[in-house]
């Protein structure tokens, strides 16, 4: 093995370990966070931690073996899984987010109840503020449970008046948030090219070995 090919093989299994070890944390908060998210969010969580877990150790594998097949495949599934990551960065952009949240309100007022899940994850209430539900004659000018802390709204101290447009815009532009997203995209991306370095060798290797073989069998 040259000397190129040792580095990249071992810079790959240091990434590659960074990559797993993120896998494991994602897989621990999900499952430490099960109650405080909705379900779906909370088993996509746990999916994409076991996801990521299972095919860095497949990756692993395939290079400790030295096996073209197994190292494409390994670059399969992080470009599946660059996808996602693009996917979920779309989806959860501002604009996506501030109209996910206004058409939740609209709802509401058909389908009491469509506001619960964003207000009780982000202690707020309603669209602009709890006066949306206090001002208004539809809701008897009440508030649901899921404005208040501990869905309580005994106490009046409980109640969230902070709207929900605002405190959903500002969890998503969180500087921090997008240093780990585009951290996450260079780590995915520099394992990929590693990956393919290390499979378009061994593949080069194979034909060679064959060609060799080819050549003893027939003088």
């Amino acid at each position: 093995m040259s000397c190129a090919t040792s580095t990249v093989k071992y810079s790959f299994f240091f990434f590659n370990a960074i990559w797993l070890i993120f896998g494991i944390l994602v897989i621990v908060f999900g499952a430490s966070n099960f109650g405080e998210f909705e379900n779906w969010f909370a088993i996509c969580v746990l999916v994409v931690g076991v996801y990521i877990f299972l095919t860095s150790l497949f990756g692993c594998c395939g290079a400790v073996r030295e096996s073209p097949r197994m190292l494409w495949m390994y670059v399969t599934f992080l470009l599946a899984l660059l996808v996602v990551q693009v996917t979920v960065t779309i989806l959860t952009s501002k604009d996506a987010v501030k109209k996910a949240v206004e058409n939740h309100w609209k709802l509401e007022e058909t389908h009491p109840g469509s506001m619960d899940s964003i207000q009780t994850s982000y202690q707020c209430c309603g669209l602009d503020g709890a006066a949306d539900y206090l001002n208004s004659e539809v809701w008897n000018h009440t508030v649901p449970n899921s404005c208040c802390k501990n869905n309580s709204c005994v106490n009046p101290q409980n109640l969230n008046r902070e709207g929900c447009l605002k405190k959903v815009e500002l969890s998503f532009e969180d500087e921090n948030s997008d240093v780990l997203m585009w951290g996450l995209f260079g780590l995915n991306g520099v394992i990929i090219v590693l990956d393919a370095i290390l499979a378009i060798h061994y593949t080069n290797s194979l034909k060679k070995n064959s060609q060799k073989s080819c050549h003893r069998n027939n003088p």
